[in-house]
């Protein structure tokens, strides 16, 4: 919606704006985790906007399972002592999972072997099962 697009806000006060896109896998990442998407999504996203700009220090945003994936590198990067993010802001993202608030609705033991098992014969969570998931989540649709 280009009326309330963040990034349109973000280019109209000057900042030039990069976006690295969440990939629905397949069987074709099936043997990629997290460590994969950290490494080849945000710190590679680090040293080609470096390339393309000559900034090293660059201001971050997540949403998301993507808010997430930022999280996790932003601790490796302290324990790396990568220090070329600045700041950052987190958009309806989870980092606490010891309270997964709503999220709980769709965890329980059955349901999670259910998905490590569907996972297991695959390799990765098909976009169609977590979409469901998202889609319920909407407030006016809440039972």
């Amino acid at each position: 919606n280009p009326e309330k697009s963040f990034v349109r806000w973000a280019v109209e006060q000057g900042f030039t704006v990069f976006i690295i896109s969440w990939v629905n896998p397949d069987e074709t990442k099936a043997t990629k985790g997290f460590e994969a998407y950290m490494h080849e999504g945000v710190l590679t996203a680090l040293d080609v906007i470096e390339k393309a700009t000559g900034e090293r220090k660059v201001t971050a945003a997540g949403y998301c399972v993507g808010g997430t994936l930022l999280a996790l590198t932003l601790a490796y990067m302290a324990a790396t002592g990568d220090d070329r993010i600045d700041s950052v802001t987190l958009f309806a993202t989870q980092v606490d999972f010891s309270d997964a608030g709503d999220l709980q609705i769709f965890v329980d033991e059955a349901r999670l072997a259910a998905l490590d098992e569907s996972m297991a014969r695959t390799g990765y969570l098909e976009g169609y099962k977590m979409a469901n998931a998202f889609n319920m989540l909407r407030p006016n649709e809440l039972i």
